[in-house]
């Protein structure tokens, strides 16, 4: 493996002297920290059970190791997109000198919760929290349903003339795709009235195009590939019916918006009811531990899972072109981890109720109920443009053969692609981006427009009320 040309910047405000700094003093330091940047960033290790393979092996359970469980991670390799694991064009770059990796800022919180009992009664609390920030830490997720960032192009008035004149109609192949005129995907119309769709589409790719370049500017897109390995005896390893094992690879990958703050939580004097779940509208805290808040995009070009040893594309689950942002938590509803203490009940008695009797340390995941005075908690969204389950040519997820009419940006068919196979959760703007893709690469200076892409899954507004996770010795 290697990691090479690190370079740190400390993100310090210029100073003429260095003064040793008092506890109150220190208390007040706030901006400051370490950025980094990384040069021919590439992971690499052989495959499972070769000389240059690398393995994290867990053992699950306390019998011998010929008879425990493992679980056995391997074959981890991280490297540019679209390059040779391994080879010298491996490399990748990961921050810059303006948008850096950051790590150790010390940042000042403020709650919008108002505390409504105790020392604090009446103000809102502050934390000083430790701040994580990956490149393009403060870029948003861009709208990526064309139907919807269109509507907020069209105005209101246009809406209605739009739904008015659109047949959707239950059955109608245009239903989905309602935003694209009706038959334009049909060869009986040869002349389609695109209206101000091509402009649309041009507005709609330079919102994409603009997010894309500052990604760009961040970070190289990579490549990550990983091997899983469940094994319940490592006696039995080689053995396809005593063990499973999983390939993840994720192409084109690059984060954005994603960023943390840690910082050290108690209840700080705010006197809760017995009712963990009631607290008349006040923030429902573990009385202590280690608070965090935060968010993670991720776009990828594809993520595949694949469930067979010898990789077969019958056994591949892919999710193509996605671009999930998920937050979890904020200051006034952070994931909060800390300990427990509870008489948990009997392994296998749960329903007679019989408890053990002695109270045992525990560890605890939470994210606190939002107190009723915030307004708001963080929302994420995911988009997947489309899905593809085992081998592309397996006629049991072919849906069916379809002509494919390319237009240009009048609407005139140029040309026609006979029998073009179309498959299940694969929508036909997909289908037929493929063609003009090809029909592009065959015609130089004699393009054609592609049209905008639908998402097969579109999961909105996603928020998190309240989790709470305690382990429990078995």
């Amino acid at each position: 493996m290697k990691k090479t040309s690190l370079v740190l910047l400390f993100l310090t405000p210029a100073a003429t002297a260095m003064q040793s700094l008092d506890d109150e003093a220190l208390g007040q330091v706030t901006g400051e920290g370490i950025g980094a940047t990384f040069d021919d960033v590439v992971l690499y290790s052989g495959d499972y059970g070769r000389p240059d393979d690398f393995q994290l092996r867990l053992r699950l359970t306390d019998e011998s190791p010929l008879q425990a469980d493992y679980l056995v991670f391997s074959e981890l390799r991280f490297n540019k997109s679209g390059e040779v694991p391994g080879s010298v064009n491996g490399s990748g770059y990961f921050g810059s000198y303006t948008d850096p990796f950051v790590v150790a800022d010390i940042r000042t919180l403020t709650e919008q919760h108002v505390v409504n009992s105790g020392p604090l009664a009446g103000q809102s609390r502050e934390q000083t929290a430790l701040y994580t920030a990956f490149p393009a830490a403060d870029l948003q997720q861009t709208e990526r349903s064309f139907y919807r960032f269109s509507d907020a192009q069209l105005g209101v008035e246009n809406e209605i003339v739009r739904y008015n004149t659109i047949n959707i109609g239950r059955g109608d192949q245009e239903k989905y795709y309602t935003g694209i005129p009706v038959g334009f995907f049909d060869g009986n119309v040869s002349n389609v009235n695109l209206g101000n769709l091509d402009n649309l589409n041009d507005s709609y790719k330079a919102v994409q195009l603009g997010q894309q370049q500052r990604l760009d500017a961040a970070a190289s897109k990579f490549d990550l590939h990983m091997r899983v390995d469940a094994l319940v005896t490592e006696a039995d390893r080689m053995d396809a019916n005593e063990s499973f094992l999983s390939y993840v690879d994720v192409q084109g990958a690059r984060l954005y918006g994603t960023e943390f703050y840690l910082w050290g939580h108690d209840n700080q004097g705010e006197v809760l009811t017995s009712d963990p779940f009631n607290n008349n509208g006040g923030p429902v805290y573990a009385d202590r531990g280690l608070a965090l808040s935060l968010s993670m995009g991720l776009q990828a070009d594809a993520i595949r899972l694949t469930t067979d040893a010898d990789n077969s594309l019958a056994s591949t689950l892919a999710l193509n072109n996605v671009d999930m942002y998920i937050p979890l938590g904020s200051v006034d509803q952070p994931v909060t981890i800390s300990t427990v203490k509870y008489d948990q009940y009997v392994r296998g008695q749960w329903a007679q109720g019989t408890r053990e009797g002695i109270e045992k340390t525990q560890l605890r995941l939470e994210i606190a109920g939002l107190p009723q005075d915030v307004a708001q908690a963080p929302q994420g969204n995911i988009f997947i443009e489309s899905m593809s389950f085992g081998d592309p040519n397996d006629e049991e997820i072919i849906t069916g053969r379809q002509d494919i009419f390319l237009r240009d940006a009048n609407g005139n068919i140029v040309e026609t692609v006979p029998d073009v196979i179309h498959r299940a959760f694969v929508p036909k703007t997909v289908t037929y981006n493929e063609q003009v893709n090809r029909y592009n690469a065959a015609n130089p200076g004699n393009e054609i427009p592609n049209i905008p892409n639908q998402n097969v899954v579109e999961i909105r507004g996603l928020e998190i009320q309240r989790l709470v996770i305690t382990t429990q010795d078995l």
